[in-house]
């Protein structure tokens, strides 16, 4: 929502300049606006649209892949070292 209405300023204000430039009114002074509203947008662009376009998470994959069960490696448990002896 943020990138679309970012986009869409900078359209708004392309269009004002080139309608400023058709009808001969894009003086010295419209110039310098349109460069500090440039600069804003940009400035604006790396502060709050870059960060969101850069770190949205995608949506989680599902794993379709089969659980596997687990097979115990001994039938019966381990003795440590052979210090007790089992009966």
């Amino acid at each position: 929502m943020l990138v679309k209405v970012y986009w869409m300023t900078w359209g708004v204000i392309g269009l004002a300049a080139l309608l400023l430039f058709a009808a001969g009114s894009f003086t010295m002074l419209t110039s310098v606006v349109f460069g500090f509203i440039a600069f804003g947008m940009i400035f604006m662009g790396m502060i709050a649209v870059l960060p969101v376009m850069a770190s949205h998470p995608a949506p989680p994959k599902e794993d379709k892949a089969p659980a596997q069960e687990l097979q115990p490696i001994r039938e019966k448990p381990a003795h440590g070292f052979g210090i007790w002896k089992s009966a």
